[in-house]
C-alpha cells in the first residue's frame, strides 16, 4: 500500500501541476486577448477622433469664407498653428495650410501654348521655368533644378516623349535595378516625386514643405497673402528670378497683417511696380483666395496614435469637399 500510495501522491501533484500550467495560460491569454480589445477600441476611437478634425476643418475654413471679403490671409482662423482640442479620453490635433502657397508639381504636366510656340518651339512651359528659378533662388545648381523639372514634367505629363535636355521616360525607369514606369499622369501626394529620378532623400526633404501636388489639380497659383515671408524663393520663382531673395522678402513684409485686398494692391507696392511689364500669363498666377486647403491632423487615445492628412477643395456656394486622405504620416 506504501507504494501505492507514493504513486497517488505522484499523480496528484502532476494532475496540480498541468491544471496550473493550463490556468496561467488561459489567464494569460485572456490578458492578451483583453489588451487587444482595449487596443483596438482606442485605435478604433483615434481613427475617429482623426476624421472629425475633418469636421472642424470644414467650419473654421467656412466661417472664415463667409466673414472674409474674397481673400484668403494669415490673419483668419484656419491658420491658427497647431490647435489642440482635449475630447474624452484623448485629444484632436491639427494644422490647416493653404496649398497656394507652395509650388503644385501637377502644373509641370502643362505643355507650350500656340503663342509660346510661335515664340519659341524648344522652351519649357512656364511652370517648368517658374520651378527652375525657385530652386535656383534656393541655391540649387542650375543642372540640377533643369533636371528635376524637365524630369517631374516626364513623370506628370501624359505623352512618352523626353522633355527637355534631361528628361526620362519609361526606357530610363525600366532600365533601373528594379524596373517600372512613368506613370504619366497628376499626382496624389507630394511624395511621388520621391520616385522620380535623380530625386534624392535629402533634396526631397529639403523640398517638402516647399512643394505639394493638388489632386485632379494641374494649375500653379500662388497666393501672396499666406505665402511664408521665411520663403520669399517661392515669389522669386513664380516670378521666374525677376526679383532677388532679399527684394521678395521686402515685399513680403510690407505685406498688411490682413494681406493685401486687392491684387492691384499687390502689384502697386514699390518693388512690385517695376515689374508691372510681365507678361500677362506669369502675373496671372499670382492670387489672393486659394481653393485647396491641406489639414495635417490626427487624434490621440489612452496610448494609441492615429495621424492623417487631407485635401479639401472649396466648391461653389463655399462648400468643401475631401478630394484626397491619407492615414499614417512620413518619417
Amino acid at each position: 500500500m506504501r507504494p501505492q500510495r507514493g504513486v497517488a501522491l505522484l499523480t496528484v501533484l502532476l494532475v496540480v501541476a498541468i491544471m496550473a500550467t493550463i490556468a496561467a495560460g488561459m489567464s494569460s491569454r485572456s490578458y492578451l486577448s483583453l489588451r487587444r480589445t482595449i487596443n483596438l477600441n482606442n485605435q478604433e476611437q483615434a481613427y475617429w477622433y482623426a476624421l472629425a478634425s475633418e469636421a472642424l476643418t470644414k467650419r473654421v475654413l467656412k466661417q472664415d469664407f463667409d466673414d472674409a471679403d474674397g481673400t484668403i490671409h494669415l490673419q483668419q482662423y484656419w491658420a491658427t498653428a497647431d490647435v489642440v482640442y482635449p475630447v474624452d479620453n484623448g485629444t484632436i490635433a491639427g494644422s490647416i495650410s493653404d496649398m497656394r502657397s507652395c509650388f503644385n508639381l501637377n502644373a509641370l504636366s502643362q505643355g507650350l501654348t500656340d503663342e509660346e510656340k510661335q515664340q519659341d518651339p524648344y522652351q519649357a512651359p512656364l511652370p517648368a521655368r517658374q520651378l527652375i528659378a525657385m530652386l535656383e533662388a534656393y541655391e540649387l545648381d542650375a543642372y540640377s533644378a533643369e533636371m528635376m523639372a524637365d524630369r517631374v514634367r516626364d513623370f506628370v505629363d501624359s505623352d512618352n516623349d523626353t522633355a527637355g535636355s534631361y528628361g526620362a521616360e519609361n526606357p530610363e525607369y525600366q532600365g533601373r535595378a528594379y524596373p517600372y514606369q512613368a506613370p504619366n499622369q497628376l499626382m496624389q501626394h507630394h511624395s511621388e516625386v520621391r520616385a522620380v529620378l535623380g530625386v534624392s532623400a535629402k533634396l526631397y526633404q529639403f523640398l517638402e514643405d516647399r512643394i505639394c501636388a493638388i489632386p485632379g489639380n494641374d494649375r500653379q497659383l500662388l497666393n501672396v497673402n499666406t505665402l511664408d515671408p521665411a520663403e520669399p524663393q517661392l515669389l522669386v520663382g513664380m516670378l521666374e528670378g525677376k526679383l532677388s531673395n532679399e527684394e521678395a522678402q521686402d515685399v513680403l513684409n510690407a505685406r498688411p497683417a490682413d494681406g493685401w485686398e486687392t491684387i492691384e494692391d499687390f502689384w502697386a507696392e514699390g518693388t512690385m511696380q517695376r515689374l508691372n511689364d510681365l507678361n500677362s500669363k506669369v502675373k496671372s498666377t499670382l492670387v489672393l483666395d486659394s481653393k485647396y486647403f491641406r489639414l495635417r491632423g490626427g487624434a490621440k487615445t489612452d496610448t494609441a496614435v492615429f495621424r492623417l492628412e487631407s485635401v479639401l477643395r472649396r466648391d461653389s456656394g463655399d462648400k468643401l469637399t475631401v478630394v484626397s486622405r491619407q492615414f499614417g504620416g512620413q518619417q
